[in-house]
């Protein structure tokens, strides 16, 4: 009877949705860190994991909602509704209410650390389509969090548009934006710029990208505008793939990477990063890493470097 009883759920739950998709990861860790500084070490096993869950309507498609659960222990769990208000294929507007994402590489929101009531938000999204030509526009409307509340400014302003051409695409992100018109301030901006160099270049059977990242504030002169800033290459060829990058402030870094599957079914590969102005070897950080698979599951063996600090760790994870 209880069979029965799930069986019938499930099949109204497939009934009452048009599109339904669950996927997730899993993974477990033995890492062992040596600090030579105290010469002891530390063993952990950890775990951790997430599952998203996306639905639609049975009716064109037009509402859903998405509910992330990220962490077993109930660490954190964000939702959000959508509902498309019109829908061509040259336009679509739609609005998302919930908790939010959104930025660029170096001007995200929420920001690192920060309690996932400070992504809640209502989001109007137009998403225009004209041959090659795609632009994404969403604009934020959110109430401010602040550590001492009241907030002096009780409504705020985000707003964030992809322009995607043939090989070329480009993100900005304006964060508090009437927070910073009240101020008589410009607000923090974020700029993501990628292009895909094999396809400007037709240069076939390898893969060549660019990439640059940007933090800036308008408000500060000359270099100090630049909060942060990543330039870097990304390559691919046969059996080999990896990239360099810069970026700075605070301070500027150089690194490389790199991989190949030339070991298969075992991929291996390795880091390094350093500063500009190096001084001494302990300013290096060093990894090295081998992983393969067997059937669902993916192993990772890794050592990473950082002076005094050396780790090994095996990581055993799972997708679906």
């Amino acid at each position: 009877m209880r069979k029965l009883l799930v069986l019938l759920v499930a099949l109204v739950t497939v009934a009452a949705f048009a599109a339904v998709s669950i996927s997730g990861s899993a993974s477990a860790e033995l890492k062992v860190t040596f600090d030579a500084s105290t010469t002891t070490a530390t063993p952990t096993i950890s775990s951790s994991g997430s599952v998203r869950l996306v639905l639609s309507g049975n009716v064109g498609q037009k509402t859903g909602f998405e509910v992330n659960f990220v962490g077993f222990g109930g660490t954190g769990t964000t939702a959000y509704v959508w509902e498309y208000l019109y829908k061509t294929e040259a336009l679509s507007v739609k609005y998302r209410l919930g908790t939010l994402s959104r930025g660029t590489t170096l001007v995200e929101k929420p920001a690192v650390g920060a309690p996932l009531t400070a992504g809640a938000a209502f989001a109007l999204d137009f998403d225009i389509a004209l041959g090659d030509l795609k632009d994404n526009l969403s604009v934020f409307v959110y109430f401010p969090i602040t550590a001492t509340p009241p907030a002096t400014q009780l409504v705020d302003l985000d707003v964030w548009n992809r322009l995607n051409f043939t090989f070329v695409t480009l993100t900005a992100f304006a964060s508090g934006v009437l927070s910073a018109g009240q101020s008589n301030q410009f607000p923090l901006l974020g700029l993501d710029a990628t292009i895909d160099l094999a396809k400007a270049l037709n240069i076939q059977g390898a893969k060549l990208s660019g990439y640059t990242y940007l933090g800036i504030n308008p408000n500060a002169t000359g270099l100090n505008m630049l909060t942060g800033y990543k330039f870097g290459v990304d390559f691919g060829i046969d059996q080999l793939s990896g990239g360099v990058w810069f970026g700075g402030p605070n301070p500027n870094k150089i690194g490389a990477s790199v991989r190949t599957t030339v070991l298969v079914p075992v991929t291996i590969g390795g880091s390094v990063e350093l500063p500009v102005n190096l001084t001494d070897f302990s300013q290096v950080k060093l990894e090295a890493f081998a992983t393969w698979k067997s059937e669902l599951l993916t192993h990772r063996i890794s050592l990473k470097f950082e002076q005094p600090i050396a780790t090994v760790a095996w990581r055993v994870s799972v997708s679906f």
